[in-house]
């Protein structure tokens, strides 16, 4: 950053990325003294600023945590944090480095009544949930939002939805969980293996929209100390995700935002695909007009190795009906397939708000 401040910098693109790309926090946390002293006092000021609201923020959303874990601690309900003030404890020892908003925990699906109601205990409600709809099996949704005035909950029951089933699962992720301390609680997350696919998996999903995404996976992957490489590049390919893992790999590298296993790098570098998505992300990443939408699909799409499973993709990700669409058009359970040919409909109505804005900024240009 020192280094950066005689270089004839666009200060205020700078910013700009570094909010988009959800790292101002972070570079915030990183400034010391020489750096506050070596940047322009605006910019300076804006990144100490961003880490202090982060901070504040991240706070308030872990202690939300803690009191979530506590309740399920009395229900006798076991869960896994994902993400959220986990993640960033665990890969960066301080809960305000990472943006986050939601908080996010899983259990098993035979045990999603009980956590519903050990959030329900705690002030939290999901208007679409309904035990029965879930038990129906109709709807491809592995996770659902319970919310309060101050806090969203993604309870899941799988770590992947049906259109991107990449990251690990069954019963053996349960069984290698760590544990860390949050709040003084001790919390169960995944394992270090598992923690590197997850991230890889949901990167990819995203389209790794942003530079925070890359850099969690690279502090994951720096603090990983799994059994062997060769093991984790073996459940990747068990589970699909081999191009997932091999680009944020080679992300992670060509940022240099770690030190990166070779056997993991030259595994990427057989890869003919790797270097092209890389490409494509690190481009978007520092481009303000990003086609965010366009960018995601095409990036998923493209760490998706199987011509079926990108298929399943489009197919699934477009058609399957959700239970936000039994939330729009509630049916009884015998007319469930009608949700399939009302899909299109029901999707447009949730987005009419974004395509509506699209159209007045667009009369607002041509005026």
């Amino acid at each position: 950053m020192v280094a950066l401040a005689g270089c004839g910098v666009d200060w205020n693109r700078f910013l700009a990325l570094a909010n988009r790309n959800s790292v101002a926090p972070m570079v915030g946390a990183r400034l010391g003294a020489e750096g506050v002293a070596n940047l322009p006092p605006h910019v300076a000021r804006a990144l100490r600023l961003s880490y202090q609201v982060n901070a504040l923020r991240c706070n308030h959303r872990a202690g939300c945590a803690a009191e979530i874990v506590d309740s399920f601690a009395a229900g006798g309900v076991p869960a896994i944090a994902i993400k959220g003030p986990a993640l960033a404890i665990a890969a960066y020892g301080d809960v305000a480095m990472r943006v986050f908003g939601d908080l996010d925990f899983m259990v098993r699906l035979s045990d999603l009544p009980r956590a519903a109601e050990a959030l329900e205990r705690v002030g939290y409600s999901s208007a679409a949930y309904r035990a029965g709809v879930v038990e129906s099996g109709f709807f491809p949704d592995v996770t659902l939002d319970f919310s309060r005035e101050d806090s969203v909950v993604d309870l899941h029951w799988r770590l992947s939805p049906g259109h991107f089933p990449f990251a690990p699962e069954g019963e053996q992720v349960w069984n290698r969980t760590v544990e860390i301390e949050l709040l003084g609680r001790r919390v169960r997350m995944l394992g270090p293996a598992d923690t590197i696919l997850f991230q890889a998996c949901h990167g990819s999903k995203d389209g790794w929209m942003t530079l925070a995404q890359v850099s969690d996976f690279a502090r994951v992957l720096a603090i990983a100390k799994p059994s062997s490489w060769s093991s984790v590049l073996d459940d990747a390919r068990r589970t699909r995700s081999l191009r997932m893992l091999l680009l944020g790999v080679d992300l992670a590298h060509s940022l240099s935002l770690c030190e990166v296993p070779a056997e993991l790098l030259d595994a990427a570098r057989r890869d003919s695909h790797v270097a092209s998505l890389s490409r494509r992300v690190t481009r978007g990443i520092f481009n303000l007009r990003r086609a965010v939408e366009l960018d995601e699909w095409l990036i998923a799409l493209g760490t998706i190795e199987s011509a079926r499973d990108r298929v399943r993709y489009i197919v699934e990700r477009v058609f399957a009906p959700k239970m936000s669409d039994r939330m729009l058009m509630p049916l009884p359970r015998a007319l469930y397939p009608l949700y399939y040919p009302a899909r299109l409909f029901l999707v447009a109505f949730k987005r009419r708000d974004l395509l509506f804005r699209k159209r007045r900024d667009a009369g607002a240009l041509r005026s």
